[in-house]
């Protein structure tokens, strides 16, 4: 019967370990979403960045040798524009519709070019460097890598129906055989739940055993290869789950041994000084001897290789130690004080009481771990409101609730919609979405609306038919011809055919680089109206859907009786009127009006001067008069750069405090006017709200 249970332990232990890996790989590589997000993790590796920004250089320099005297140049762009965080959502794009052909039963195949990768560098490298525009042709195209065909296809998704089968099944094999293991020790549940508490124990420990392993030949790899700086980042991508994967269920069979274990002294103390007897005493057998050993030889590796996970594993056993003789402390009393009032010590009640003791402590000691581990979760976290009395202030400031609209400066952001933690956004210029936005304090959207049509694939858009010769000329002139022709080979691999009703999205030009639906969005502008109610906010609108449509969308969406309604002849209200009167959404169309029927859409091309926004470097800024009359009585600062490749540390630049108010300040003194509408890229760095807020002191 020994060498049976013996066996069914080493048997069990192992299908357990085997579908702990199972369970992780499910969950971390076959799931869409987060399978994308590790990629685009290790793209970001510096290493992994640097050695496909070498892959690129060396395909480019293959294609082009004239170029070899710009190699340093090169590699230069080529890095930065594979780590960039603005390159994110094109790499989730390309990445998901891949994945989900290697993982489901759709046959079709799916080709992933890096050449799009190419065409992007390419206009970067023009950007930064644009003397070497003339020597690289616009039409440059490098197949880096092709992924797909039929038969990798078929690998893949066997490989996945595998893993989700293992996920579930080898766990569930492995109890069973630790269960059936335990029944022939003796009769009762304590054998089956010690042996089953110490396989899962063991199946963790050799887990972290194959992490120290794996670790150590992972730190020998050489990450000066593409190959190697790959396997290092995706190790460390994955590496932190699986540590916490064997520490939890290690944990889980820890308290499911000692709720089984009869006597056991659930003291700190005790339990300390057990522990090491286990590994500084020698055993009286053999077999325990050589587990002691193993046991030690594993913790020292431990301690060599990874001392922070050692200290943080330390950390959470003595936690886990505390809560177990609280839960087994609070449940004593509990269940005694009942049973005594139950009757007293008769037998039955002595043998439920030894039943409870155990029982009572495992489940509460797991139910307050649970607790712990849920209560730890990072929290959503946002930039800081704009400081101000809700019940008193006017967007935050009660001194601004006496000055008129035109003489507020306010905080905007440039192509709002377009958020990276948005789905399906190309390039996107902000870091989160207009709510978002609205709750850190942007109080100036700048967005543009465009027809487009769903698609057979869900999430993905298509400019309509209508509009995409001026979408594409757009989106041409705004990234180039490459990246365009490259995001659309993109949406040529997908596959998309426009099938949905014309509908008004936002999009920034092409709605095949992220789109968002307008009249939902608007909905939730409304309930956040609704929340803040001292709060005054403006659309800017490039408009290409017609103010008709307009109009008809953001009556539907409920928003119509906060519009601001302007009086010929009258001069802009203040903050608090606007307030008071409900009538705080200003929307402003760049290109139309919608006077006579819908005078609250207002023609900016009377109401709003601008400057220029096409720039390169922070030295080329102007104030000059670009748009409008000069003598506007709103005024529009521009102040972005327009690297799209480095648009986040661009950002970094020029909305710096030292840069963005020296310019306003300038603006206001060349203009005569105060600056109202402030508009930036990733209003998240740098300091829009502090410079703002210094606009409107100086007021």
């Amino acid at each position: 019967m020994k060498v049976l249970s013996r066996a069914a332990f080493v048997a069990g232990s192992l299908l357990l370990l085997v579908g702990l890996v199972a369970g992780v790989a499910n969950r971390q590589l076959l799931d869409g979403d987060r399978f994308a997000a590790h990629v685009d993790a290790v793209r970001e590796d510096p290493q992994v960045a640097r050695q496909l920004g070498l892959v690129i250089t060396d395909r480019l320099l293959d294609q082009q040798p004239d170029l070899t005297g710009l190699r340093p140049l090169i590699e230069s762009a080529s890095a930065s524009l594979v780590a960039s965080p603005a390159l994110g959502p094109a790499v989730r794009t390309a990445i998901t519709p891949v994945h989900e052909a290697l993982t489901s039963d759709d046959g079709g195949q799916v080709v992933l070019r890096l050449a799009d990768v190419g065409a992007l560098l390419v206009a970067a490298i023009t950007t930064l460097a644009p003397e070497t525009q003339a020597a690289i042709p616009t039409d440059l195209d490098v197949t880096l890598a092709s992924i797909g065909g039929q038969e990798f296809s078929s690998e893949g998704i066997n490989l996945a129906h595998w893993v989700v089968l293992l996920s579930w099944l080898l766990p569930l094999l492995g109890l069973v055989v630790l269960i059936v293991g335990g029944v022939p020790w003796r009769r009762g549940w304590r054998a089956p739940a010690r042996l089953v508490g110490a396989g899962i124990m063991t199946a963790a420990g050799l887990l972290v055993l194959l992490l120290v392993v794996g670790g150590f030949v992972i730190s020998r790899v050489d990450d000066d290869t593409l190959v190697g700086a790959l396997a290092r980042a995706a190790w460390g991508e994955l590496d932190g789950t699986f540590w916490v994967t064997a520490v939890v269920v290690g944990t889980l069979g820890w308290l499911l041994r000692v709720g089984a274990s009869p006597g056991l002294i659930l003291d700190p103390a005790a339990l300390l000084d057990r522990g090491w007897r286990v590994l500084t005493e020698r055993a009286e057998t053999p077999r325990g001897e050589v587990v002691r050993a193993l046991v030690v030889v594993g913790v020292g590796a431990l301690l060599v290789l990874r001392p922070i996970a050692v200290l943080s594993l330390a950390v959470s056993v003595a936690g886990v130690v505390v809560l177990l003789v609280g839960a087994s402390a609070l449940g004593r009393a509990l269940v005694l004080g009942w049973l005594t009032r139950a009757g007293g010590p008769s037998p039955a009640v002595r043998r439920l009481r030894r039943l409870a003791r155990p029982a009572v402590a495992a489940v509460g000691a797991l139910v307050l771990v649970a607790a712990v581990v849920v209560g730890a979760l990072p929290g959503d976290q946002h930039l800081p409101a704009v400081a101000g009395d809700d019940s008193t202030a006017c967007n935050g400031h009660v001194e601004l609730c006496n000055r008129s609209f035109d003489d507020v400066a306010f905080a905007g952001t440039h192509n709002s919609m377009s958020a990276a933690d948005q789905p399906g956004w190309f390039l996107a210029e902000q870091p989160h979405g207009i709510l978002r936005q609205l709750d850190d304090g942007i109080r100036v959207l700048l967005i543009d609306s465009w027809y487009g049509q769903t698609t057979q694939r869900e999430g993905v858009v298509a400019t309509s038919a209508e509009s995409r010769d001026k979408a594409l000329a757009e989106a041409e002139a705004t990234y180039g011809a490459g990246v365009v022709q490259s995001a659309l080979r993109l949406r040529d691999s997908l596959n998309l055919t426009p099938t949905g009703p014309v509908t008004p999205y936002l999009c920034h030009a092409l709605c095949e680089l992220g789109s968002t639906e307008w009249e939902p969005l608007m909905e939730e502008v409304r309930d956040w109206l609704d929340r803040n109610p001292r709060e005054v906010i403006t659309f800017f609108i490039q408009d290409e859907v017609t103010p008709a449509d307009t109009a008809a969308l953001v009556e539907r969406a409920g928003l119509l009786p906060y519009t601001y309604i302007p009086e010929a002849g009258r001069p802009w209200p203040t903050l608090g009127e606007m307030i008071s009167s409900g009538r705080r959404v200003v929307f402003l169309l760049e290109n139309a009006s919608g006077a006579p029927k819908n005078p609250w859409l207002i023609d900016s091309r009377i109401e709003v001067q601008d400057r220029p926004y096409s720039y390169s470097r922070s030295s080329q800024f102007t104030c000059d008069l670009f748009r409008g009359p000069a003598d506007a009585p709103l005024f529009l600062v521009n102040h972005w750069l327009s690297n799209y490749a480095t648009r986040v540390s661009d950002a970094a630049e020029v909305n710096a405090a030292d840069v963005l108010d020296p310019r306003l300040e300038q603006c206001r003194a060349e203009r005569g006017r105060l600056p109202n509408f402030v508009a930036v890229d990733n209003y998240d760095q740098g300091d829009l709200f502090g410079a703002v807020d210094r606009l409107n002191a100086g007021g």
